[in-house]
């Protein structure tokens, strides 16, 4: 009887030991921490389950801390993505000539732009190519110096990189016959907002301005008081597409 009873001893040891080393983790872990709530203890502390610093967000918004330079890429998206554009990935990047491609890099050919940060994102500011004598221009091709955006108006500008200067708030324009750009210019009309979207705002010769949409057709970018007159001015069979632009930083 007593080799039965050690016999019987062992096999259950043998299977409590089986079963503790095959127990999962978590099992183990809650076993564990009921015995450590049993003796008075604090639970045990859990597994970090995440990487505060991984990120799948390559580019950021700009900081817009007045006075600092901030400098990236213009990233062209359908209008409307909001926070979900970088899931959706861009429709494009500003180029020298207009709109490029994204590549598997991610924004290969494309720009760098840069501008010092305002003490107010209501401020109107110009976007340099650095390095370049080069900025992002709003330009009003085949018109003449008075052109007016707003509804009902055939008006339109191209974003295009000129070497003009404009004043902010200046309602004058100044011709440019450049290498990326023919056609009147005004510079100092693009607001940056906190999440880096831009908006521009150019100057009626009367000193008003007009709500503006940007628009995508080809490789082109289009700013239109109306896009009904835009789509008019383009033709018929113009594909065209409204867009946002965001000034994306590297993060």
């Amino acid at each position: 009887m007593l080799t039965l009873a050690r016999i019987a001893s062992f096999a259950l040891l043998a299977l409590s030991l089986f079963t503790l080393a095959h127990a999962s983790p978590a099992g183990r872990r809650a076993a564990t921490n009921a015995e450590r709530l049993a003796r008075g203890l604090a639970p045990a502390r859990p597994r970090r389950l995440y990487s505060g610093t991984r990120t799948n967000i390559a580019r950021a918004a700009p900081s817009n801390v007045p006075g600092s330079v901030q400098t990236g890429n213009l990233g062209v998206y359908a209008s409307g993505s909001g926070a979900l554009r970088r899931r959706d990935g861009p429709l494009g990047y500003l180029g020298a000539y207009g709109v490029v491609e994204p590549t598997a890099s991610g924004a290969g050919g494309a720009w760098a732009y840069s501008f010092t940060a305002p003490a107010s994102a209501d401020t109107v500011v110009e976007l340099d190519h650095p390095g370049t004598p080069y900025r992002l221009s709003g330009v009003a091709i085949r018109s003449g110096p008075q052109v007016s955006l707003g509804p009902g108006n055939s008006y339109y500008l191209e974003l295009q990189n000129t070497r003009a200067h404009t004043a902010a708030g200046s309602a004058s324009s100044t011709y440019v016959y450049d290498t990326y750009a023919i056609g009147y210019a005004q510079t100092s009309i693009f607001k940056v907002a906190a999440d880096g979207k831009l908006s521009v705002n150019w100057v009626n010769p009367d000193g008003s301005i007009a709500p503006q949409y940007i628009a995508k057709s080809g490789t082109n970018l289009y700013v239109t008081g109306d896009l009904s007159a835009l789509q008019a001015q383009l033709g018929a069979s113009a594909s065209i597409t409204l867009v946002d632009i965001y000034l994306e930083v590297s993060a």
